[in-house]
């Protein structure tokens, strides 16, 4: 045992819970004390592929032979709330997968627990930290764009789960709107993170969706598109726009596509400000970020500069989830605490849970209704 590395514990044992364990095995600075997953067969099988232990409970986890300073939290959504909270009570960290959780009622308990552990409590919502993201919200910042007027993102993926296509539909969670949450909670709550941070408060969401779904295995109370438009507490208006039907789902073995999101037909990640000083067109799949002046004399609107990101990784521009999780071990282990507050989460969150809300009523909501 090195008493330098950072014991770390995992709580889920699917897709993140096993890229989690490789990050942390091929960590020379942090060590894998234990993985949590329900399942007996599942248990045997990662301790045999990863040599830790591997436990029934968090309460086991714990009062294991070394006891994790950070646990991560990457289970079914369903799990987050009960996971985090036992976690924090028994004194760990706690790095907590978005969405929080199914109900507002348990993302204010997770809040709640934190503040009373006297131990941090981070969400996964890595999308503002990308260096195109990042860079972006500087721009707002600085003054780039002026006072902000409009914003317009786009989020268009094939559907959103990775198990073979004869996968029982009752097996697939996140197509369970109790369990998943809805289209928003998987990723479109990322997207609400970011116009949360662009725009300031939102006051209003309505919700446009199709009257059927084009992709038939969907359940109804779960579209495969739809449309938000979200209204600022500044006045300025967002049209967020998510399609899980208009691109192939990449990542799956079959049918073949390419492995890297950016050259998927269809699948695209686009954010724009307006301003009035000046607009973007940010294509962050594309790695550029195209920044433009008004012209008002001239009666024009003129490119001022095209900014590059593609010199690094493509998840460095958005989705660097490994990097705020290891950034969040570094900053607890020091002394320090989350790299966002778990507060801010709770406000997307509510966004969330409003957005979700306007989608069933097919209708307009008040943001300040979700507490």
């Amino acid at each position: 045992m090195n008493p330098q590395q950072i014991p770390v514990g995992i709580v889920g044992g699917g897709r993140v819970g096993v890229g989690f364990t490789k990050l942390l095995k091929s960590t020379p600075w942090t060590r894998h004390v234990g993985i949590v997953t329900s399942t007996k067969a599942r248990r045997e099988e990662l301790a045999a592929q990863f040599s830790v232990p591997a436990y029934e409970t968090v309460e086991q986890l714990m009062n294991g032979p070394e006891k994790p300073l950070v646990v991560a939290v990457v289970n079914a959504n369903d799990g987050h709330a009960p996971a985090t909270i036992a976690a924090l009570r028994a004194g760990a960290h706690v790095f907590c997968e978005k969405p929080m959780a199914p109900t507002l009622a348990e993302c204010n308990a997770m809040v709640q627990a934190e503040k009373q552990s006297g131990r941090h409590l981070q969400i996964g919502f890595e999308y503002m930290h990308g260096t195109m993201t990042s860079r972006l919200r500087q721009l707002v910042r600085e003054g780039f764009f002026g006072e902000l007027t409009w914003a317009t993102v786009i989020d268009s993926r094939g559907h959103w789960w990775s198990d073979p296509p004869d996968t029982p539909l009752e097996k697939i969670w996140k197509l369970d709107r109790k369990r998943g949450g809805g289209i928003i909670f998987h990723c479109g709550i990322h997207q609400l993170d970011m116009i949360r941070c662009y725009l300031g408060p939102i006051e209003t969401i309505t919700a446009y969706r199709p009257p059927r779904n084009a992709l038939s295995f969907y359940p109804p109370d779960v579209p495969d598109n739809v449309t938000l438009m979200l209204k600022a507490a500044s006045g300025a208006v967002c049209n967020f726009q998510v399609y899980h039907n208009r691109a192939p789902c990449f990542y799956r073995e079959t049918p073949s596509m390419p492995r890297d999101w950016r050259f998927v037909p269809g699948h695209d990640f686009d954010v724009s400000l307006i301003g009035t000083r000046g607009s973007c067109e940010m294509k962050i799949y594309k790695e550029k970020l195209a920044l433009f002046r008004f012209d008002i004399e001239n009666r024009d609107t003129t490119l001022e500069r095209i900014e590059d990101f593609s010199g690094h990784h493509p998840d460095k521009s958005h989705h660097d989830m490994t990097g705020l999780f290891l950034g969040f071990i570094r900053s607890v282990a020091g002394g320090g605490g989350a790299i966002d507050p778990s507060t801010d989460a709770l406000e997307t969150m509510r966004l969330a849970f409003a957005a979700e809300d306007a989608i069933a009523r097919g209708g307009t909501v008040n943001v300040s209704d979700y507490r």
